[in-house]
């Protein structure tokens, strides 16, 4: 009994870590170039730089909802897309110092936490991303570890690559069973079959 719970705790795991694979693989090819790929409203990034320190250190995951520009205020950290040359339009995580209404939309002022001064850059509405609502340096860590090659191959595909080669021969094995199964059921009925027509054939004494 305990062996079949493990197996199929093993398969799910297995089913869930292709699934999410193909997710955010097909998530990715069908994002824009530039864009940041977004699941129903949800950005999920890294942080890369120490400009967020200590809020958030270098590597700490981010998740991004999708906002209305009008519900942001000053004090909430966003992330956008940067004006800056130096960024060259890449995504950038920075709080919100001050909020402008403009026309129809609105411009931010922004600030690294580590940083001493303000952003060169104002940030446009059109350009954000969202509003930083939840982080975590230790799963950060972790997938900055799982984009590694020389860590994803051994630690991840290996073990995979093993589960799915237990689950195709545990498959095999299964369908070898349950064919020898029908053949010896086929047989018996057949055996079954030919004791009664022997017994119809029987001449009566």
């Amino acid at each position: 009994m305990v062996k079949k719970v493990i197996f199929a705790l093993i398969n799910f795991l297995s089913i869930a870590i292709i699934a999410a694979a193909v997710a955010v693989l097909c998530i990715v090819l069908m994002t824009k170039p530039g864009k940041a790929p977004s699941v129903l409203g949800y950005t999920v990034l890294r942080v890369t730089t120490g400009s967020m320190a200590p809020t958030y250190e270098v590597d700490t995951l981010i998740v991004v909802k999708k906002t209305d520009p009008a519900e942001i205020r000053e004090g909430d950290v966003i992330s956008f897309y940067s004006l800056d040359p130096a960024l060259d339009g890449a995504v950038n995580t920075h709080r919100v110092v001050s909020v402008e209404k403009k026309g129809d939309g609105y411009i931010y002022q922004t600030k690294g936490d580590a940083n001493n001064v303000a952003d060169a850059y104002d940030v446009q509405s059109e350009y954000l991303v969202g509003k930083v609502i939840w982080s975590s340096l230790i799963l950060g860590k972790i997938s900055r570890l799982a984009a590694n090659p020389l860590i994803f191959i051994p630690v991840i595909l290996l073990p995979l690559s093993v589960i799915l080669l237990t689950n195709l021969i545990h498959t095999v094995r299964l369908a070898k069973k349950i064919t020898r199964e029908e053949e010896e059921a086929a047989v018996r009925e057949a055996v079954e079959e030919l004791r009664k027509r022997k017994n119809q054939e029987k001449p009566l004494e």
